[in-house]
C-alpha cells in the first residue's frame, strides 16, 4: 500500500509544488490528496513556460491535463466554496479544467461561512491583528472543534445547514457586533450563501476514504502533499505564530483516512535558502543587501498575499530539529532554487546561543526565541550560471560542497532531487 508523502519542514515556500508535479509523471501515482488546511497557502508551477497557482485545489489537477489523476480535497481541509469555484475558473482561464473526474471534494471537510469571515476581517482590522492571510482557517477550525461546525456533506439538505447555523451564528455575532462594533451577519445571508454553494459543489461531493483506501488495496500510489510546513504546525511550531491545522504526518489519518504507516516515501522540500512570510521569529535572517538580492532573483513573494518574505540561511538547529521529530519517517530531501544563489557570499546558521552559551534543541517558545542568536559560518560558493541544469555532474563544486552542507543536519534523509529553475523540466534527480 504504497504513500507518497511531499512535505516542507521549514516556513513554507519551499517550491512542494514542483516536486508534486514531477512526481504526477509516474503513471503508479493515481490521486493527489491534500490532507489539512485551507487556501491560505499558495503552490506554484511553471509549465511551458506558464505560472499556474493554486490554494485550495491540489497541484496534482495540472498533470491531470495529461492522463487520468484525482486530486481529493480530504476532510483534514477547511474549504470556502465561493474561493474554490473562483480558483477553478482562474485554472480554466490557463487551460486546466477541473471537473468531478478530477476533483473529489470531501463530505467531511468544514466549510468556511460568512461568519468566520466577518470574525477573521473585524480581528485584523483592529490593533491585536494576528497578520494572517484573511481567509478565516482559524474561525473554521476553532468552531469545528466548537462542535458548532458545518461539514461540506451537510450541504445536501438546507434543513441540517439551517439547523447547524443557529447557534454558532448567535455566538459569532455577539462577538462581532459588542466586540468589534460591527454589523451582524444574517440567517438569511448565511443560507443564500449555502444555496448558491450547493449548486455547484454537490457533483463533486464524495468519501475520499473508500476512494483512496481502494487505490491503495490495488497497488496504486496515493501521493500527499502537505499544505502549511512544519515549522507553522499548531503544536511542534512556534506557537502563536503558526498556522490553525497539524502539518506533520501524525494528522494523516485524521486529515483522509489513510494510515501513516503506509508510507514508502516522505519527501522533505527545502530551498536552498529559508524565507518566511509574516510575522514570526527567523534567527537566521539575512539583514544585509544579500536579502533583497535573493528576494528578486527568487521572486519571494507570497503566492496568495504578494507580501515579500523574509529571507534567511539555511538554518541547521531547525534542521536537526526537523530529523528528531522525523527520524522513523522523512527518506528524502529535494532542495530547490539552487540557481537563485549563483555568485552571492554565502553563509549557514550552525546552531543557536543564548548569552553567549550554545543550546541543544530549537525552542518553540516565544520566550526563549527572544533571547536567541544565530552562529553563523561561511559557506562554499560558485559563480558559475547553474539554471536548468538537469545533469548532477555538471554542478560547481562548490555548489555540490554547498548542498552537502545543508543536508547535513537532516541525517536519515538522501538527496533525491535539485531544483535549478521555476520550470518543471528544470530539476536534477538523483
Amino acid at each position: 500500500m504504497p504513500v507518497w508523502i511531499v512535505r516542507d519542514p521549514l516556513f513554507g515556500d519551499g517550491g512542494k509544488a514542483k516536486i508534486v508535479d514531477f512526481l504526477t509523471e509516474d503513471p503508479r501515482v493515481s490521486a493527489v490528496v491534500r490532507w489539512q488546511g485551507g487556501d491560505n497557502a499558495g503552490h506554484t508551477m511553471v509549465v511551458n513556460g506558464q505560472k499556474i497557482a493554486v490554494h485550495a485545489i491540489p497541484s496534482g489537477v495540472v498533470r491531470a491535463k495529461e492522463r487520468p489523476l484525482l486530486s481529493v480535497m480530504a476532510r483534514g481541509m477547511v474549504i470556502n466554496p465561493t474561493r474554490v469555484f473562483r480558483e477553478i475558473e482562474k485554472l480554466k482561464e490557463k487551460g486546466v479544467e477541473v471537473t468531478p473526474e478530477n476533483l473529489l471534494i470531501s463530505e467531511g471537510a468544514k466549510l468556511t461561512m460568512s461568519y468566520h469571515m466577518a470574525l477573521e476581517l473585524a480581528r485584523e482590522s483592529g490593533v491585536r491583528k494576528k497578520d494572517t492571510t484573511a481567509r478565516a482557517i482559524s474561525q473554521t477550525y476553532g468552531f469545528h472543534r466548537f462542535y458548532q461546525g458545518v461539514l461540506a456533506g451537510d450541504l445536501r439538505d438546507p434543513d441540517v445547514v439551517r439547523e447547524r447555523i443557529r447557534d454558532p451564528l448567535a455566538w459569532a455575532n455577539a462577538i462581532i457586533s459588542q466586540v468589534y462594533g460591527q454589523e451582524m451577519i444574517t440567517e438569511d445571508q448565511v443560507m443564500a450563501e449555502a444555496k448558491e454553494w450547493r449548486e455547484k459543489i454537490l457533483p463533486f461531493l464524495g468519501n475520499e476514504i473508500l476512494v483512496l483506501n481502494q487505490m491503495l488495496r490495488t497497488g496504486q500510489i496515493v501521493l500527499l502533499e502537505g499544505a502549511q510546513s512544519g515549522m507553522l504546525d499548531a503544536d511542534l511550531g512556534i506557537y502563536p505564530n503558526t498556522t490553525a491545522s497539524n502539518t506533520w504526518p501524525g494528522s494523516i489519518q485524521s486529515g483522509c483516512g489513510v494510515s501513516s504507516h503506509w508510507i514508502e516515501r516522505d519527501i522533505l522540500v527545502i530551498k536552498a535558502y529559508i524565507s518566511r512570510v509574516g510575522q514570526g521569529h527567523l534567527v537566521a535572517e539575512i539583514l544585509d543587501q544579500r536579502a533583497n538580492i535573493i528576494r528578486e532573483r527568487g521572486q519571494e513573494y507570497g503566492t496568495t498575499t504578494g507580501r515579500p518574505r523574509r529571507i534567511g540561511w539555511p538554518d541547521f538547529q531547525i534542521g536537526r530539529y526537523v530529523a528528531l521529530i522525523s527520524t522513523s519517517q522523512a527518506s528524502e530531501l529535494a532542495v530547490t532554487k539552487v540557481d537563485v544563489l549563483t555568485g552571492i557570499d554565502l553563509e549557514v546558521c550552525t546552531g543557536y546561543q543564548i548569552n553567549g552559551q550554545p543550546i541543544p534543541i530549537f525552542p518553540t517558545t516565544v520566550a526563549e526565541l527572544n533571547q536567541c542568536q544565530p552562529i553563523l559560518t561561511k559557506a562554499p560558493t560558485w559563480q558559475e550560471d547553474i539554471t536548468g541544469l538537469t545533469n548532477f555532474r555538471g554542478l560547481p563544486r562548490g555548489a555540490k560542497d554547498y548542498l552537502e552542507l545543508i543536508c547535513s543536519p537532516y541525517r536519515y534523509c538522501r538527496l533525491s532531487m535539485i531544483g535549478t529553475g521555476p520550470g518543471r523540466e528544470e530539476l536534477i534527480v538523483l
